[in-house]
């Protein structure tokens, strides 16, 4: 093999090691992170079907953009809105990422259902009714990182 193959085939190996080590420390990351999953299904031919995966570290990055968009009044305002429940609720979310696994709200009434659970590292919320079946998983970390805005 002449010097020039070897000189080009020791440029693909390194592109080739590059890309698949980033994609293997996407993959990891994404895991790591968890992902929002959304889930929404209406009775009916010209009913909504959506079913929508979207990597946490996606929210994360929005939720660090966020003070760039809204300016400081709006943050009073919503900081204001939840008065002197505030510290309560940041402390309450801060600690549902180590909540055992459980079903924290289950509500019946009728044809209607609201159930909201913990199960290993998500939240998982779970709405039946005649209008469709409405189903959203998040990372309870996601909350943690909620709490600390608005703290």
């Amino acid at each position: 093999m002449s010097k020039g193959a070897k000189i080009l085939l020791a440029i693909a190996a390194t592109f080739a090691v590059l890309m698949v080590g980033s994609g293997v420390l996407l993959a990891a990351s994404i895991a790591r992170a968890g992902v929002v999953h959304v889930k929404i299904h209406e009775p009916g031919r010209s009913g909504t079907h959506v079913n929508v995966h979207i990597p946490a570290a996606v929210v994360t990055l929005g939720m660090n953009l966020m003070p760039l968009v809204l300016d400081d009044q709006v943050t009073a305002e919503i900081r204001a809105d939840l008065g002197k429940a505030r510290p309560a609720m940041a402390a309450a979310l801060q600690e549902l990422e180590d909540v055992p696994d459980a079903v924290l709200v289950d509500v019946q009434d009728g044809p209607e259902r609201v159930r909201i659970s913990k199960k290993g590292r998500a939240l998982e919320i779970h709405v039946v009714n005649p209008e469709g079946i409405f189903e959203i998983s998040l990372p309870a970390h996601l909350l943690g990182r909620i709490a600390r805005e608005i703290a």
